[in-house]
């Protein structure tokens, strides 16, 4: 078991000139990387097991049944899965594939999280004895070439996190990771499809409050940070599908004029009742958006998985 450190030090200094930044832009943001402190963490897990919240409830019998449709692609290939996080998901699709298939794999889990990826591989370590295990701590949306090429490359992208990126980033990163692919070298990415906008709501604003406190919880995270006075009851959670960008907005709104300060800024940063901050994006997919991905990347789709609903989707595209 190996793990391969390529993040470079990021200082508290680089944070809070980032998260400044963030707050004196016109519209107000909060990179949503700053939900997952250990508290938001805990609130995240906690929504994935919500009723409304449906990703996950189809996305791993999904995996399931696709995993034991791929298992000749597998064969003596570098398993690349990218924003790797927790192993729960690649342990469902791994679970379909046979020993002697798995005898062959070299897994490589890509993540900004050391802790993640050490805590990963030690339990995939005793599930799977057989398989190699490689971990690659760093971003794969900036450290794409560091990616391994020695062998056949299966890439795996699950949750749907491809939707929290932009549409401009979203088919940058496809360029990117179609230059480190070779010929048939494939990819598996998860996509959360266009549906009934009442299902897709339901899942980012849940009966019990849970996404709302989770969403507030960048506001306590910030004031760590920067020792800013933000009052998470002075914010009203605010989620809902924009249709004309695909996808769904979580946005944090001022209940009345605020006036926010920090011993780290010259002057106080004012908001009026109703003003927003703009927390998070998740688009959702048509057919036609992934193909337009797949193009991007110089990749041809073989295959799209879905539910019978066809409310999410595991995309296999082929390096051409």
């Amino acid at each position: 078991m190996i793990i391969e450190d390529l993040m470079p030090e990021i200082g508290e200094s680089s944070i809070k000139e980032k998260l400044v930044a963030c707050l004196k832009s016109d519209p107000k943001t909060l990179p949503c990387m700053f939900f997952y402190d250990p508290a938001g963490s805990e609130l995240f897990e906690k929504i994935t097991k919500l009723e409304e919240y449906y990703p996950p409830k189809i996305e791993i019998p999904l995996l399931r049944s696709t995993a034991r449709k791929l298992n000749s692609d597998l064969k003596d290939c570098n398993l690349v899965e990218l924003g790797s996080g927790d192993c729960s998901k690649i342990s469902v699709f791994l679970d379909e594939v046979p020993e002697e298939v798995r005898q062959t794999i070299v897994y490589y889990p890509m993540d900004v999280s050391r802790e993640a990826l050490e805590k990963s591989a030690r339990i995939l370590r005793k599930r799977y004895p057989e398989m190699g295990i490689h971990g690659v701590n760093a971003d794969f949306l900036e450290h794409m070439e560091t990616i391994p090429g020695n062998r056949k490359k299966f890439f795996c992208f699950f949750g749907s996190t491809i939707g929290n990126l932009t549409e401009l980033r979203t088919m940058e990163f496809m360029r990117h990771l179609g230059d480190v692919m070779n010929s048939n070298d494939r990819l598996l990415l998860g996509v959360d499809m266009v549906k009934d906008i009442t299902v897709i709501e339901r899942a980012y604003n849940d009966s019990r409050g849970i996404t709302a406190e989770f969403n507030k919880n960048i506001l306590k995270v910030t004031n760590n940070h920067l020792g800013t006075n933000f009052n998470p009851d002075d914010f009203e959670h605010l989620a809902f599908f924009n249709k004309e960008l695909s996808r769904i907005e979580m946005h944090l709104k001022a209940k009345k004029d605020l006036e926010i300060t920090s011993p780290l800024l010259n002057e106080s940063i004012t908001f009026k009742r109703g003003e927003t901050i703009h927390t998070e994006n998740s688009h959702k997919y048509t057919v036609d958006h992934i193909s337009k991905m797949a193009d991007a990347g110089g990749l041809s789709l073989a295959n799209i998985y879905a539910d019978g609903k066809k409310w999410f989707s595991l995309a296999e595209m082929v390096k051409r």
